[in-house]
């Protein structure tokens, strides 16, 4: 996790960028670059007698083709621009001079002081931030996962980052309306819906051993590899026939030709032989393989060699793909043998299968009573399991959208009827095509949309009638903004589906949707691998949210109760530990799964979580505040933070010097109000984490080496004071936005 840049020094590298190309004669965008990629840097000097901050100019003379001997003048230039521009007051520059190819800044630390912690106390950059919505509605559409099993952590990642981000838009003064589409029409829910109506039929109920949505995820593993499991069978049967039967063509070749010598060819009758008395063909097989790579040479373009051999890695192939279904079959049928028994008996032909699948898919669709009335309990009871998992974490929804609901199927009709009379629309083979290559001969919006790649063609409807994902996903965007009034649409989803959500955009502007298409945000996020696992919700092979938060809550407790570190903390009822240990385990879940910025890939090893204990770092940082105010005032502080920052805003410290580390604390808080509204402009909450562990981490070295209640100094004493009340007003809000529990004590 890379750690922000504070105030100070992003305020000195923004100046050097605007003010060095009318100085020094370089490309603002060059410096821009070398800043970007450390080649220049502001950094603290080894000796605070030389400055606060120091840059080496070396790259920058470089770039501009400073000679050495033009050194001092070139900097004097800079120096004359800088302290005579908006520059010196915004980066609180009090002095700045040129020593040895150094830019050393001295920086007025008291005045910083002064305007932060006024700032902060009395509510300047609350109320900066919360104008920025001005109270426009926004919909955050996130999770919105498969209703077939239960939430992993990619699902997960989904969930935090979207939750997050919803916090972050309530903190700027937004009306967050957060919703959840439950695709509870789709071909995967089919697969379910199909097993779970051969359970009913045989008596089978859900297990009290397991949590909803986890039971419900083994009857769909169990279903898709049952179906897989018979497909593969059948075709290893098939290939085992045509396998006997390449054999016997060789040997007839091979014995008429005289191309092989007596003993391979006695071997491979031996080995013929064995298919009249019922011999396993796998070790034919493996032993057939040893003998042809005798013969390769001999026959290399033997037509009848090439033949066997094909027809050899076919049958090998799909028993080593056959004997891995089993495997995961057997998997699954130990923890759930009622499930596995009840649908082995009935899923014996994969084609009957699937067909029963598709009528399921196509009455769903044609809104049998029946049958969504049967789609939608399975897909409730796995959402009531979802909404458990996500209450641990403290994500909540205001709706929950159903995509078989009246709304969506409507206008998902509306929308293929509306398509077919557009220039752009045509049937095919009874299916409705959209040719976005010939809308954006006329419409430069979706020409843009998909550039540099031609936009291409897509189905709405099929030939039977049924209609897409992608067409039901137009609908309920335009329901998203004609039931909230929003004023943007955000949809969290994975970047796998990237063009699916230009298809979306371009169709609704094409519809004569244009504010809704424009206002419609494709909030990107890359998936989560795990190190020694590959997650399958078809095969039943995950990693599940309700799994990474008690494995965090195993290595909390380990932490509390095993290292020794409970002796120094606060005593507590055991009661209230295991609920501070819970509300650790939830932070440290949330915190790995916003770690990344949210369009790279999220990787971690489940056995190492010690490694990652993001949430821990923060609470920790957040308690010693309040425990500093609760000695010092006698009060608990966040019931009563509007009183503490009203008595603090009245605190006087006169010429205070601050230490290093409150320098730095000053300079974190400086930086607070950008790093929130960087977050939200650039989809990036995980800044926000980021931020929040640096600030964490410099209000523990300030915890253990300066004294606030026992500091005989009463200037020192006020000024700290004023920075504890500050640094836990900022330090709320981001507790507020990670979506951390409150944590009073641990």
């Amino acid at each position: 996790m890379s750690k922000p840049q504070g105030y100070i020094a992003r305020c000195l590298s923004e100046a050097v960028a605007e003010l060095a190309p009318a100085t020094i004669g370089v490309d603002r965008r060059a410096v821009e670059d070398a800043f970007e990629t450390g080649r220049l840097k502001v950094s603290r000097p080894p000796f605070r007698s030389i400055g606060d901050y120091s840059i080496a100019l070396h790259y920058l003379f470089k770039l501009g083709g400073v000679d050495q001997k033009d050194w001092p003048h070139a900097a004097g230039r800079l120096i004359e621009a800088l302290t005579s521009s908006k520059y010196k007051d915004e980066c609180y520059v009090a002095r700045a001079e040129f020593v040895n190819g150094y830019l050393n800044l001295t920086i007025d630390f008291n005045r910083l002081a002064r305007v932060v912690l006024d700032d902060v106390l009395r509510g300047g950059v609350e109320e900066r931030l919360r104008s920025v919505g001005g109270g426009r509605v926004v919909v955050v559409e996130h999770t919105s996962a498969n209703p077939v099993h239960p939430l992993h952590v990619g699902s997960g990642r989904n969930s935090v980052i979207g939750d997050t981000f919803a916090r972050l838009l309530s903190k700027l003064g937004f009306r967050v309306n957060r919703r959840f589409y439950v695709n509870d029409m789709g071909r995967q829910v089919a697969f379910l819906v199909y097993g779970v109506s051969i359970l009913k039929e045989a008596g089978v109920q859900p297990g009290g051993e397991f949590k909803t949505d986890h039971w419900y995820g083994i009857v769909y593993a169990l279903t898709n590899l049952l179906i897989e499991e018979r497909r593969l069978l059948r075709e290893v049967r098939e290939a085992e026939k045509a396998f006997w039967e390449a054999l016997a063509r060789f040997v007839e070749w091979a014995g008429g030709e005289g191309a092989v010598p007596r003993s391979h060819l006695d071997e491979l009758r031996s080995l013929l032989a064995m298919r009249s008395l019922n011999k396993s063909a796998a070790k034919v097989a493996r032993r057939l393989a040893t003998v042809l790579s005798g013969l390769e040479k001999a026959l290399a373009n033997a037509v009848e060699l090439k033949a066997l051999k094909d027809s050899l890695e076919r049958y090998t192939e799909l028993s080593r793909e056959h004997a891995k279904m089993s495997f995961l079959v057997r998997r699954l049928a130990v923890r759930a043998p009622e499930v596995y028994l009840a649908l082995s008996s009935r899923i014996l032909d994969d084609r009957r299968a699937l067909d029963d699948v598709r009528k399921l898919m196509k009455r769903c669709e044609e809104e049998d009573p029946a049958t969504l009335s049967l789609f939608h309990e399975v897909s409730e009871s796995v959402v009531k399991g979802f909404k458990e998992t996500l209450g641990r974490l403290n994500i909540h929804f205001d709706a929950f959208d159903w995509e078989s609901s009246k709304e969506v199927l409507e206008g998902a009709h509306e929308v293929v009827k509306i398509v077919e009379s557009k220039p752009f629309a045509r049937r095919e083979a009874g299916a409705l095509l959209v040719d976005l290559d010939q809308a954006a001969e006329d419409c430069g919006f979706v020409r843009e949309l998909f550039s540099p790649d031609r936009p291409g063609k897509f189905i709405i409807e099929r030939s039977d009638g049924t209609t897409l994902y992608v067409t039901r996903d137009v609908s309920y965007s335009v329901f998203k903004f004609r039931e909230t009034g929003a004023d943007v649409v955000y949809n969290v989803i994975a970047s796998e589906q990237s063009r699916e959500q230009k298809q979306v955009k371009a169709l609704l502007y094409l519809l004569g949707y244009e504010r809704e298409a424009r206002s419609l945000v494709h909030f990107v996020y890359e998936l989560v691998k795990l190190k020694g696992m590959r997650m399958s919700g078809r095969r039943g092979v995950y990693y599940t949210l309700d799994e990474l938060v008690e494995d965090y809550y195993a290595v909390v407790s380990k932490v509390y109760y095993e290292t020794g570190k409970s002796r120094t903390l606060e005593p507590a009822a055991r009661e209230d530990v295991e609920k501070t240990l819970r509300e650790l385990a939830v932070a440290n879940a949330r915190g790995l799964l916003l770690s990344v910025e949210p369009f790279k890939v999220l990787t971690f090893d489940p056995s190492r979580l010690e490694e990652a204990l993001y949430g821990s770092t923060v609470l920790y940082s957040y308690v010693r505040l309040q425990s500093i105010l609760r000695k010092l005032k006698g009060l608990e502080p966040l019931e009563n933070m509007e009183r503490l920052k009203a008595e603090a805003s009245s605190l006087e410290w006169g010429g205070y010097k601050p230490s290093e580390v409150e320098e730095q604390i000053l300079d974190a808080l400086a930086e607070f109000e950008r790093v929130v509204l960087s977050a939200y402009r650039e989809l990036k909450p995980n800044r926000v984490l980021e931020y929040a562990m640096s600030l964490s981490n410099l209000v523990n070295k300030f915890y253990e080496s300066h004294r606030v209640m026992g500091e005989s100094d009463p200037e020192a004493r006020a000024f700290r004071e004023a920075l504890v009340v500050a640094t836990l007003a900022v330090m709320k809000e981001l507790v507020d936005i990670l979506g951390f529990p409150h944590v009073r004590r641990i």
